[in-house]
């Protein structure tokens, strides 16, 4: 009974077993009570069991991107569980061990809680995220636990990122709030409160991006105009180029940086903020603004714009493996409006390329980067033919 959600929540009672419950009693503590969720043959989340109101409330948890057969099973199966919480029958329990995470979580908040872990697909920032309960079942916060040298500079740069966010007031932006930023462990953990959003409220054509939310949030952080070729944000661009320890990419992608050189960098910028992952997925609606959660790519100091291109390429590619002419036509679609004269590459679109490129290759280098590999290369690929390199 070994798998990588199973293990992980083990080491948040260190020294305790995961044992299918029902097993013979040997005299240690139970810790907690869990039923597992599966897709496929590995459990994807663990449910609590103590408390059905909980339990159900596990199920309920929707984005933008979620379709509406996903949401409508979520809500019937959230009811269901709390009302018959028997229908979670493969369970497993936390035996032996120390004080773990729960009870470092109950010091935080002020009150005993419980929680329900997920980890996620295999991906390079793959990370436990835990939705905690308090002993009325009701949701309190969500808890995000550094678990890699990559996912704990995550954890650390969306906890700085929440706080120099929600310093400012918006009429269309609704970052959760930040209730903790704390650690355990050795382990940086980040608590926020939770967002609501209605499963019933869908944002109208999916591959359109709020773009007014998007302006709020980039123009509250602007700062005077200036040329590309003189920002710190460019310079940055090529230190992380240089740091790439792989030669062949180190070059190619230089190269096309100093295409985008040619072309955008005496150009007068607008510069602001983005989120650096606003995608479906990591947003709802809420009437007139936008729930808005994963703020570790958050960066200040940007050329304005990036995150409707974001938002553009990863709605028309989600799904199906990455390719140039898929990111390509994304950019496409996305900047029609705004294309540069004389037959030149959309500015805004280079800079995107760069930006993500950036992040991806140095992603790759690290222990579970051949997850974001194939992405990374592709996107090289939709650079270098932009560029002509």
């Amino acid at each position: 009974m070994t798998s990588e959600l199973l293990e992980t929540v083990a080491e948040l009672w260190p020294g305790a077993d995961v044992v299918p419950a029902g097993t013979a009693g040997d005299g240690r503590p139970v810790r907690a009570r869990y039923a597992l969720l599966s897709r496929g043959e590995d459990p994807t989340v663990l449910v609590p069991v103590e408390s059905a109101t909980a339990a159900g409330a596990s199920l309920r948890r929707f984005s933008t991107a979620s379709s509406w057969w996903e949401t409508t099973t979520r809500v019937a199966a959230g009811a269901a569980v709390r009302a018959v919480p028997g229908l979670l029958r493969q369970r497993v329990e936390i035996r032996g061990g120390h004080d773990g995470l729960a009870e470092h979580l109950s010091e935080v908040l002020g009150t005993r809680v419980s929680f329900s872990i997920s980890i996620g697909t295999a991906r390079v920032n793959r990370k436990p995220v835990l939705q905690v309960f308090d002993e009325d079942g009701r949701c309190r916060a969500f808890a995000k636990v550094g678990w890699s040298e990559n996912t704990c500079a995550d954890v650390t740069a969306e906890g700085r990122a929440l706080a120099t966010v929600t310093a400012l007031s918006y009429e269309h932006v609704v970052p959760p709030p930040l209730l903790a930023r704390t650690s355990w462990a050795g382990r940086p953990v980040l608590v926020i409160g939770p967002l609501q959003p209605s499963p019933w409220r869908r944002h109208r054509r999916s591959w359109t991006p709020p773009e007014e939310a998007m302006t709020e949030l980039a123009s509250s952080f602007a700062s005077p105009d200036g040329r590309l070729a003189d920002s710190a944000w460019w310079h940055r661009q090529w230190e992380a180029t240089g740091a790439l320890t792989d030669p062949v990419l180190r070059g190619r992608f230089g190269r096309a940086m100093e295409r985008v050189d040619s072309i955008v960098g005496r150009r007068e910028l607008s510069w602001g903020a983005w989120h650096g992952d606003w995608t479906p997925w990591n947003m709802a609606i809420a009437g007139d603004a936008v729930l808005l959660w994963d703020w570790e790519r958050f960066e200040t100091g940007v050329p304005m714009g990036l995150d409707p291109l974001h938002y553009v390429v990863n709605s028309f590619n989600a799904g199906v493996p990455t390719s140039p002419e898929g990111v390509l036509r994304a950019l496409c679609f996305a900047s029609y409006r705004d294309r540069s004269l004389g037959g030149e590459p959309h500015v805004t679109s280079l800079l995107y390329l760069v930006a993500i490129l950036t992040r991806y290759l140095r992603l790759v280098e690290v222990p579970g980067g051949e997850h974001i590999s194939p992405r990374a290369m592709q996107t090289l690929i939709a650079l270098e033919r932009l560029t002509q390199v």
